[in-house]
This record gives C-alpha cells, sequence and structure tokens, in this order.
C-alpha cells in the first residue's frame, strides 16, 4: 500500500511538473551621487561580486573616472578603487568597451585630439588578483586633419572572448575610396596581425556596417550600401590577416537587418532579422522604426541561408520594427533569439510650457520578442514578450530585459506595466515560486535595472540591482 502511494505521488509529480524556488536576498539601500552614474556588475561569485560605476556619456573632457568597489557574500561594501581613463592633449578618452574575463577587465577608449593630430584607441586593464590598473597603452592610431574628418573605429569581441577586433575607418577624402585598417590581438594584448585595405565603396563620414570577430581570429564585416533606396544591398567582407573575401549577402526577399555571430558546436552563424523589401522602402529617421520581416540563421562558413521565417499570420508583428538582438541563447540543439525594437530620439524640453535649450534624450525599448530555432535553422516557435515603452534621460536604466536558461528554463527579467520588477519563465513544464524583493517598509515591489542582471558561473545565484525613488539595492537570487 505505501509503496502504491509513493507511485501516485511521483507520477503526479512528473505530471505536474518540478516545482522551482527562486529565493532573493536583499542589501541595504544606497543612492548615487549623479543621476548618470551607470552600474555593471562583474566578477559575481558566491563570495561576492564587484561593481564598475561611472557616467554615462557626459562631455566633460578633462577627466572621466570609472569606479570599482568590491562586495562581499553579504552585498557589504569592502573598499573601492578608482582610476581615470586616458588623456590625449587635454581631452578624456570616452569608454567604447569593457571586457570581463576571468580575473582581469579590458577597459577599451578611443580619444582624438586636433593639436596632436591623432586618433587613437586605448586599452588599460584592471587586475583581479592585484586590485591594479595597468598603465594606458595604444592598440591603434591614425592621422587626423581636424574632428569633422576624423574617421571612428569599431570593436569586435569573438564569441569565446580569447580575442579582440580593432577596425579603424580612415577619414573621409573627397572622390576617393574607403580605407581602412584592421588589427586583431588576443586578451593577452598580443598583436596578431594586422591588415591594410582600399575598398571598392566612395569614401563617406559615416556607413552603415558591423564588425564580427570569429573565434578563429577571422574578422567578418556586413556591408549595406544604398541602405535608404531601393537599391540597398548588402554584402559580408571578410578579412584574415593577409587577403580580403567579398561575398553577396542580400538577395530578393531578404534584406539583413541587426544581428549577432554566434558559435553553434563550433561553426560560425549569424543570427538575427530581415526585411523583405517588398512594402516599401526603409525610411531614415523612422519615427515608427524601420521594417522587419522575419527572422534568419546563415551559415557563415558555407555561405549560405539554413534558416528564413517570415513572421507568422497569427502573430501581431506591425510593431516589430528597427529590431535590435538583445540576445542569443544556445541550449543544445535550442536557438533562443531575443529581439526588441530599439529607437532614440530627443526633443527640446520645456519649461512652463516653452521650449528650452536644454534636451530630452527619448528611448523606446519594445515591442520584443523570442524566435526558437534548432541549430539546423528550422522554426520551432515566436513568442511575443514586451509591448512599446519609452523612458525620458537617466530612465533608460529600467528600459529592455535581461534573459537566462536557468534550471531548464528561459527566464526573463524585466519591469511591467505597472512599472516593476517582472520574472517571467519560457520553454520549461517546470512551475517556479519567486519571492519578489519589496521596498523597506512597503508592499511595492521595485524596478530591475535589467542590464545589471549577472549570473555566477557554475552555481545557482544570480545578482541584479533594484531602484526606487533615489533608493537602489544589490539582490542576490539563489535556488
Amino acid at each position: 500500500m505505501k509503496k502504491s502511494i509513493i507511485i501516485i505521488i511521483a507520477c503526479l509529480t512528473l505530471g505536474l511538473g518540478f516545482a522551482q524556488e527562486f529565493k532573493i536576498e536583499t542589501s541595504k539601500s544606497f543612492t548615487k551621487e549623479n543621476e548618470k552614474e551607470v552600474y555593471k556588475i562583474v566578477f559575481p561569485s558566491a563570495y561576492g561580486f564587484m561593481t564598475l560605476h561611472h557616467l554615462d556619456n557626459v562631455m566633460m573632457d578633462n577627466t572621466k573616472a570609472m569606479v570599482l568597489t568590491k562586495y562581499d557574500q553579504s552585498m557589504a561594501s569592502i573598499e573601492t578603487k578608482t582610476f581615470n581613463l586616458p588623456k590625449l592633449g587635454l581631452r578624456a578618452s570616452d569608454l567604447q568597451e569593457v571586457i570581463e574575463l576571468e580575473d582581469e577587465l579590458i577597459f577599451l577608449s578611443t580619444v582624438m585630439d586636433k593639436k596632436t593630430a591623432k586618433h587613437q584607441l586605448n586599452v588599460q586593464v584592471y587586475s583581479l588578483k592585484d586590485n591594479t590598473v595597468s598603465d594606458n597603452r595604444i592598440l591603434a592610431s591614425f592621422p587626423i586633419d581636424g574632428y569633422s574628418k576624423s574617421g571612428f573605429y569599431q570593436i569586435a569581441i569573438s564569441p569565446d572572448n580569447s580575442k579582440i577586433a580593432i577596425v579603424a575607418n580612415m577619414p573621409f577624402v573627397k572622390k576617393t575610396q574607403e580605407k581602412v585598417k584592421v588589427w586583431v590581438y588576443n586578451t593577452q594584448l598580443n598583436l596578431i596581425w594586422e591588415q591594410q585595405e582600399t575598398l571598392v565603396y566612395d569614401s563617406e563620414r559615416a556607413y552603415n556596417e558591423t564588425v564580427f570577430l570569429q573565434n578563429s581570429g577571422v574578422v567578418v564585416m556586413h556591408k549595406t550600401t544604398d541602405a535608404y533606396k531601393k537599391t540597398r544591398q548588402s554584402e559580408l567582407l571578410t578579412f584574415n590577416g593577409s587577403s580580403l573575401t567579398t561575398k553577396a549577402f542580400s538577395s530578393e526577399g531578404f534584406m539583413p537587418m541587426q544581428m549577432n555571430l554566434i558559435d553553434v558546436n563550433g561553426k560560425n552563424r549569424l543570427a538575427g532579422f530581415f526585411w523583405n523589401g517588398k512594402k516599401a522602402v526603409v525610411k531614415i529617421n523612422n519615427k515608427e522604426g524601420q521594417d522587419n520581416d522575419g527572422v534568419f540563421l546563415y551559415d557563415l562558413d558555407a555561405g549560405n541561408l539554413i534558416g528564413i521565417h517570415e513572421w507568422s499570420q497569427t502573430l501581431n508583428a506591425k510593431d516589430l520594427k528597427s529590431l535590435k538582438v538583445v540576445d542569443v541563447i544556445i541550449n543544445e540543439d535550442d536557438i533562443f533569439i531575443l529581439g526588441e525594437k530599439y529607437l532614440y530620439d530627443s526633443e527640446f524640453r520645456k519649461v512652463g510650457g516653452k521650449p528650452s535649450m536644454d534636451l530630452d534624450y527619448l528611448y523606446t525599448y519594445g515591442s520584443s520578442i523570442i524566435v526558437n530555432l534548432d541549430t539546423k535553422g528550422t522554426l520551432k516557435s515566436f513568442t511575443p514578450l514586451f509591448n512599446s515603452k519609452t523612458f525620458k534621460n537617466a530612465q533608460k536604466e529600467k528600459g529592455s530585459f535581461s534573459a537566462l536558461y536557468l534550471e531548464n528554463g528561459l527566464r526573463i527579467f524585466a519591469n511591467n506595466n505597472n512599472n516593476s520588477l517582472s520574472f517571467n519563465t519560457f520553454f520549461t513544464k517546470n512551475k517556479e515560486t519567486f519571492n519578489y524583493p519589496r521596498v523597506t517598509q512597503s508592499t511595492m515591489i521595485p524596478y530591475i535595472l535589467p542590464n545589471t542582471v549577472t549570473a555566477v558561473k557554475d552555481y545557482g545565484m544570480v545578482y541584479f540591482i533594484t531602484n526606487y525613488g533615489d533608493r537602489y539595492w544589490f539582490n542576490k537570487m539563489t535556488w
């Protein structure tokens, strides 16, 4: 009889799914010194973490400080280290990328100076073991005549975080062809190769192109010409240190838009969204966003599309425009492509009902979607996520969402329509309980800062930051 009862309970448990409990611990609150400060959680472990915070997009030429703070497992601060990005002349560098390795942070920044006639890319390395920051080193540099014709840098990191590519687009010169310089370094900052090419495209002040870096060290540039005309086309340019090859990428009914490079079991794939080119020409500065008609998976090694899927008739896709690839998560035979409309605009701030000379910056996130493909490019599902929301100025920290594949399910961290933290689960039959953090002495659920969500590798723990009013909290989720 007892054996029968045990069997019945086991069957019920399997039928209902496993109930997973996610527990939340919350730190003491803190406030920001400046509303324009942005936070990133780095080096997460079961014993604590660090934060990197700095001012976001602030026009200060003389000093740009990076602040690193250590926290213990109770999320209490231990020590803080501050250092400045390097200068060229009187100008401080602009932070471009922070690469997190097991025990180092690589800070890549760019700066230009008319007096010295240089535009350079700098690197500084923070060592977690020694709690030190290296002296500045110049990884790339080229001459400029002035700020209006200064060229620009693009940076790409390989999917396995083992290599760094720097692509320099040389300054605009009328009636000449586009010139580029390419450097590939390993994460010990040893130069692997460099290459200089004159391309077949006209020299411009700006280009519609994106750079990717394969784990092997090969650089791929997605180049779009006539972006806002019926003659729009895309090509893939491949640099390997000694040669340049060009391959047509777009075709009739397929105009690739935003995408990510992913490594699928050692194979190079591009995953993203496309426009079919049938309805209208993609418009520049379109307030509603640029058209997207579906999702694709491209085999870079073979050079062909292995999956192209237009939105289904049952999906309300009219607001799926200007889709940015928020993340691509690979789990066994599943590929989850997470996309979100992203628009940026500005307007003159009104004071007393009248426009002033100050600007407000507007950031629109959503509508958003999850696309589930298998690794062969076969469509498994479209799952709509969140509707469009617009945030003003520093409030953009509450926009977008974060995704993690945890405990056999895809977990989405975001803010709901009630302007508070939401935790959603997809692609699992397992049920879960999630004890939402609360504002101290209140039943209110705070906002989450989605871009701070950080998982501890090989451990059942996630850290993130929440906010309500002017107060912020660190949170630790365990299971």
